[in-house]
Formats: structure tokens, C-alpha cells, sequence
């Protein structure tokens, strides 16, 4: 299914309103696309899946440390060197080595469910299962003082889709129980944060005031209310135009100045709409959507019986972990382009392919069924 969608990124290029950035995009798509292939087939062995993510784990707590101290002391700096942020660091909001502090909040949230699995495998050792520990309030300390909404957001959703798929491994009735008290929980937890920081509550009052007129039915006033409904708004007219191929991968930024009718604000560009659904459809079109959604389904559904059938906790945690990271990913880019950006595309390739090997090694595979074998040949033994 990855393998059609680029093909089909490749085949829309020419007829692309803007061939040059529909080879970037494609090329880049192809990029992910490798990571993910490579990483799924080569690290078959735990050794090797380990190896790799200690590796990144390592970098990212530099990278953590130093946005620490870099948001004290010299917010408006970059390894000294002056960078652009706009109004980000002037009001507070910790940005790291990104220019947009949400899009270093996707960063964080996507190690978290990782983090916390891997605190179950022994196979880490006490050293860096303490590190892992470390970083959950680390890098939870770091989404918050993003001030990102969808960072906040998706954190809550990646963590709730942890617990499911924990309690859906340990059986149907926990899994059960947990579809009514996990949602309480989620709710619960950002009933806390609306109570305990007035930060959040600031940052989540025009969030609220959305909602509040699309449930009354004022959808016009709804819109007016923040930039992003009134983008995702023009975004569907764009759309309707070309239904069903869309204009061409990375042609938003040109096409859409033409639809700008609801967004008035001087010197804004509208380089993306901040939703990634309304990118892809104005793009691809009903097909690439059909077809990404194809590719969601291949993959979720053998992570999902992995998490069930599996007896290895090597396997099944990191299949836990991955699921919650596509769910707070789904959340965060309801409200922003993290997929857009080419270092959170590329961890996020990385971290699938990683998950993804012991379904695609063909060694593992091989092994699991030799096992198994085993296994039914001395239980059979057992009851002659």
C-alpha cells in the first residue's frame, strides 16, 4: 500500500500545478518509504532493533537537555547563532533546535509511549530502563512548556490508546473495562490541566469557543473565531475543485492563495492549513486518501493481532507503543503539519519500522513457527 501511494505521488507529479514541488514531495515520500523497509526487514533480531533505538534515544535526550537550557538562557538562539521564530520565544514558548515549538512537541510525543513500554523489557537493562524513566517527565515537562495544544492533546490521546491496547493484551474483559474508564481518565486529565494552568486554559479557550458554536449550529461564527477553521474551511472549497485526484502533491502553498477568502490577516501565509487530512485531500484527492487509509489499515491491523498473539513482550510492547504514537500523531495533526516536517516523518518511519520487524523478518517468522511446532509436539506428547 506505501508502495501504490508513491507510485501514484509519482504518476500526479507531471500533471502537478507545481511539477519541481511535486518531485520533492515524491522524493521524499520514497525516502520514508526506504527507512521504513529497511529498518522492518533488516533489524530482524531484538539486538539490532535495540541497538537503534538506544542510539536515537541518546541523541534526543541531548536534544531535550540542551532545549532546557537553551529556553533559559538564549530562547532566540540557535548554537548561538540567531534564528527566526517569529513571535514564538517572545512569548515564552520552548522551541529547541525547531523553529515551531508544536512541531518539537510531535518529537517528544511520539518517544513517550516508547519510553514507557520499554520500561518493561528487561532485555534494556537497569541502566537504560532508569534513562527511560527519566525522560517520560522529561520530555512531558518539554511538550508542556511548548504551550502546544496539539502536543498536549496528542500526548493525552497516545497515552489512552497505550492503556487500551495494554489492557486489550491482557484480555477482553480488562480491555472492556478500560473502554469505559480510560476515556474518563483522558477526560479527567485535561479537566486537570484546564484547572491547574492557566496556560493551558489560554492557550485552549479558542479551542473551546469552536466547539461550543458548532454545537450550537453557528458554523459561519465558529469558523471566524481562529485562523486554522477558517484555512480548513477554503481548504474544502479547494478541494471540491478537484475531488478526485486533488491538485498534485505539494502544490498547497501555490493553489491556495486563490481560495484565501476567509483569512484576512496581513503578512500570514498560508504555506499549510494546519490539518493533515485537508492537505492530503487538496493534494491527492479522494484517491491518495483512499490509499493512505489503505495503508493505516494494513499496518494497524497485524500490529493489532501481533499485541494478542504474541508471547514476547519484545514483540508485543513496541507494537503498543507504535499504535499509540499513530493515535497522538492522528490527534496532534488534526491541528497542525508535523508529518510535513522531515526530521518527524523520519523518526516516525524509523520508530514503525522498528515495531514492524518481527512481522516482516522472515527469519523471526520462521523461528515463531518452529516454536510453535515444538510447543504442540510436546503438548501432544504430553496428552498420548
Amino acid at each position: 500500500m506505501l508502495l501504490l501511494f508513491w507510485l501514484y505521488s509519482a504518476v500526479m507529479t507531471p500533471l502537478s500545478v507545481l511539477p519541481y514541488e511535486a518531485k520533492i514531495s515524491t522524493l521524499r515520500i520514497g525516502v520514508y518509504i526506504g527507512l521504513y523497509w529497511a529498518t522492518a526487514n533488516i533489524l530482524s533480531r531484538f539486538s539490532r532493533r535495540k541497538a537503534v533505538w538506544m542510539t536515537v534515544f541518546g541523541f534526543l535526550i541531548l536534544i531535550a537537555l540542551y532545549s532546557l537550557v537553551q529556553h533559559k538562557v538564549a530562547p532566540n538562539l540557535i548554537f548561538g547563532v540567531e534564528r527566526y521564530a517569529g513571535a514564538y520565544w517572545r512569548n515564552g514558548r520552548l522551541g529547541g533546535t525547531y523553529q515551531c515549538p508544536n512541531h518539537i512537541a510531535h518529537l517528544f510525543q511520539m518517544w513517550i509511549p516508547f519510553c514507557l513500554m520499554f520500561l518493561f523489557l528487561p532485555q534494556f537493562g537497569w541502566f537504560w530502563r532508569i534513562c527511560f524513566g527519566y525522560a517520560l517527565p522529561l520530555f512531558a515537562i518539554l511538550i508542556y512548556q511548548t504551550q502546544s495544544r496539539a502536543g498536549l492533546l496528542g500526548l493525552v490521546a497516545s497515552l489512552a490508546t497505550t492503556a487500551f491496547l495494554l489492557m486489550l493484551r491482557k484480555s477482553r474483559r480488562l480491555f472492556y473495562i478500560a473502554l469505559l474508564a480510560v476515556p474518563l481518565l483522558g477526560a479527567g486529565a485535561v479537566g486537570g490541566l484546564w484547572l491547574a494552568s492557566s496556560m493551558f486554559r489560554d492557550r485552549m479557550q479558542p479551542v473551546v469557543e469552536v466547539a461550543s458554536k458548532f454545537i450550537a449550529g453557528d458554523v459561519e461564527e465558529a469558523i471566524s473565531i481562529d485562523f486554522r477553521p477558517k484555512t480548513w474551511a477554503d481548504g474544502m472549497v479547494m478541494f471540491a475543485d478537484r475531488p478526485v485526484t486533488g491538485f498534485g502533491p505539494g502544490s498547497y502553498e501555490l493553489v491556495f492563495p486563490e481560495y484565501r477568502q476567509r483569512v484576512f490577516a496581513n503578512r500570514m501565509l498560508t504555506v499549510h492549513p494546519h490539518n493533515e487530512v485537508v492537505e492530503l485531500l487538496t493534494e491527492y484527492g479522494v484517491i491518495g486518501a483512499l490509499l493512505i487509509l489503505g495503508v493505516l489499515i494494513s499496518f494497524c491491523v497485524p500490529m493489532i493481532r501481533l499485541i494478542k498473539t504474541s508471547d514476547r513482550a519484545t514483540h508485543a510492547l513496541p507494537a503498543i507503543a507504535i499504535l499509540a504514537v499513530l493515535a497522538g500523531t492522528a490527534v496532534h495533526g488534526f491541528f497542525d503539519f508535523e508529518l510535513r516536517i522531515f526530521p518527524n516523518a523520519l523518526m516516525l518511519a524509523l520508530l514503525a519500522g522498528c515495531a514492524a520487524a518481527p512481522l516482516c523478518g522472515g527469519r523471526q517468522r520462521t523461528d515463531d513457527r518452529g516454536r510453535k511446532a515444538g510447543a504442540d509436539g510436546r503438548r501432544q506428547r504430553t496428552e498420548d
